[in-house]
């Protein structure tokens, strides 16, 4: 919808719609859909959305729906140039409730092991390059930014995205629906190319009504005559809810801590 002067879509609407009555099923509850736009290889996630209890049901008549930008779509290298296509993945689960079953030998059945929870990385770090921050901030309008693929640090999912026009930077807590647990983090930038800097470290805590941090990047005007690259790595790191400090990890990339950052350091 929203289509441009050149006849192009503005805004791609994904969407599911489950017919429950064709398959048996008598209501939505405990319907969960998860909506994900990939990248041009198929295996990261760039885009998602995904249902809560309360989305999925009559009135929605069983449809849950994904809107994103067309130009946002492109810019963050979902779409293939060779196919002019990109990849969408529905993941729609059932939860039906547990017939419980008598067992005369249940007791026998019992078993003393302890499971354990699975390991996790509380540390991690993640890359979003922008190719030239001119070129993208001619091609996306006001408000558009470029996405970076999802990341897993601490069990829960990230990503970042970039709006060129106004210099911001956002590190955004993926939303999980109901399951939205609040999560601290300790994180910084490390800026290279265009700028050249590396930010203080952060701490903050996501949720589901306070799901992203941003940081305001500044920089001079661009042409597309200069080399105006841009490199921006998140090192992160999740709080333990004991509040046992972690510590960030720190990239290697030295052309990013020049003199001048050690002198304001001093």
């Amino acid at each position: 919808m929203d289509f441009d002067e050149n006849g192009l879509a503005d805004t791609l609407i994904v969407s599911v719609v489950i017919n429950f009555m064709l398959h048996g099923f008598k209501s939505y509850a405990g319907t969960h859909i998860t909506l994900e736009i990939l990248d041009e290889t198929g295996e990261h996630t760039v885009f998602h959305k995904e249902s809560s209890r309360d989305t999925i049901g009559k009135q929605t008549k069983g449809s849950f729906i994904l809107c994103v930008r067309r130009r946002e779509l492109e810019a963050s290298s979902c779409v293939s140039a060779s196919y002019d296509k990109f990849t969408v993945r529905c993941t729609l689960k059932k939860m039906q409730q547990a017939t419980k079953r008598r067992c005369l030998f249940g007791s026998l059945r019992k078993s003393n092991a302890v499971l354990e929870p699975p390991k996790v990385a509380m540390v991690g770090s993640h890359t979003l390059t922008v190719r030239s921050v001119s070129e993208l901030s001619a091609t996306l309008r006001n408000g558009e930014c470029i996405y970076s693929t999802h990341f897993a640090v601490g069990g829960s999912t990230w990503y970042l995205k970039f709006c060129p026009r106004w210099g911001i930077l956002w590190l955004v807590f993926a939303s999980k629906g109901d399951e939205m647990t609040p999560t601290t983090a300790e994180f910084s930038f490390e800026f290279e190319g265009l700028v050249n800097l590396e930010s203080q470290k952060t701490r903050h805590t996501f949720d589901r009504d306070n799901d992203d941090f941003y940081y305001h990047l500044k920089y001079t005007g661009t042409s597309p005559t200069q080399d105006d690259r841009l490199v921006v790595r998140c090192c992160l790191a999740v709080v333990t809810p004991e509040e046992v400090r972690t510590t960030i990890p720190t990239c290697s990339t030295e052309s990013v801590l020049t003199p001048l950052l050690s002198a304001m350091h001093c």
